[in-house]
């Protein structure tokens, strides 16, 4: 348990620093410092490391408040860090390593193997990362040549490590054919628009108020890297569903997630008309102008776009064809 907020650790012969015991947030791992595909754009992690998503381009107030509530929760505080509800690379590791041990589908395995591989790089980066935060606080304002070689030798090994994660990675790219691959690069480009979608609602037939506001993005998942990330649905209960190749994810957590092979997934688009006995619906939801159903999922989404929807649908079917 850590009880203090930072430790004094040696970084230099004769030289010591103040490193926070806060847990650093940082885009390692999940974009090279030259992909310039996401320039401004800001990579927002979620409960655990190599989870989160990419913040989208949008005048949507709600989804604004959205990103805003996710970023003031990685605000540092001393009873999170206490409490242990703070990320966390030590935690996570023994979790998934307890995970693999039980887990008997193959598929999980691999996702499971490569997780563990890059948190263990990836938490040597953190500690490395609040090593840096540390040296630039004792140098304050002032500039110091020695301190700035010390923090430049710290950052170097960072960059060294950039070769490490990408190697322990699942790499999406890698586990299919170049004709599938092709395929569901043309399934991210199309759900960009729809993520793009200024209102998204999911049907939940356990809510009072069953057409729940929710928001698409441009995710990653444990570290599985695809050079423009994962499709990333969520429902209203938290459930994450993450777009492979060949299979979504249904993650409820980390290292709690189901593989759902996608050949024989049924998902179908569908405008809604005016005149369709739909008025109820249209009254509560607004201005819903299509939906997507995936019953394997028992999921229900609804938009207030068609085309964007309609053109993603089928791109999946065009990907379906190839495996």
């Amino acid at each position: 348990m850590k009880l203090f907020p930072y430790k004094l650790v040696k970084v230099s012969e004769g030289v010591s620093v103040k490193v926070s015991n806060h847990y650093y947030y940082s885009d390692f791992g999940i974009r090279d410092s030259s992909d310039s595909r996401y320039g401004g754009k800001r990579y927002i992690q979620e409960d655990t490391p190599g989870s989160g998503f990419m913040e989208r381009d949008t005048e949507s107030h709600s989804y604004h408040e959205f990103v805003r509530d996710m970023i003031r929760e990685q605000k540092p505080r001393y009873w999170k860090m206490v409490t242990g509800r703070e990320p966390d690379f030590d935690r996570e590791l023994a979790l998934a390593k307890k995970a693999i041990e039980e887990c008997h589908d193959e598929y999980k395995r691999r996702i499971l193997a490569c997780y563990i591989d890059a948190l263990t790089v990836g938490r040597r980066e953190e500690y490395l990362q609040r090593v840096i935060r540390g040296i630039k606080a004792r140098m304050g304002h002032h500039h110091n040549k020695h301190l700035s070689s010390i923090m430049s030798h710290y950052r170097n090994k960072i960059s060294q490590m950039t070769h490490d994660i990408r190697a322990a990675e699942y790499r999406v790219k890698e586990h299919c054919s170049a004709e599938t691959y092709e395929a569901y690069s043309r399934v991210v480009a199309a759900f960009s628009h729809v993520a793009s979608c200024r209102r998204v609602w999911h049907y939940n037939d356990n809510r009072r108020e069953r057409y729940m506001q929710v928001f698409f993005d441009m995710g990653i998942f444990d570290y599985i890297y695809n050079e423009g990330m994962l499709p990333l649905m969520r429902d209203s209960e938290g459930v994450r569903y993450y777009l492979l190749p060949d299979a979504v994810i249904v993650a409820r957590g980390s290292l709690d997630f189901d593989i759902v092979p996608i050949k024989n997934m049924t998902i179908v688009s569908q405008e809604l008309a005016i005149e369709e006995p739909t008025e109820n619906l249209l009254t509560r939801i607004g201005d819903a102008a299509s939906m997507i159903k995936i019953p394997e999922l028992n999921l229900n989404f609804y938009f207030n776009h068609v085309h964007a929807i309609i053109d993603f649908v089928e791109a999946v079917d065009r990907l379906k064809a190839t495996l």
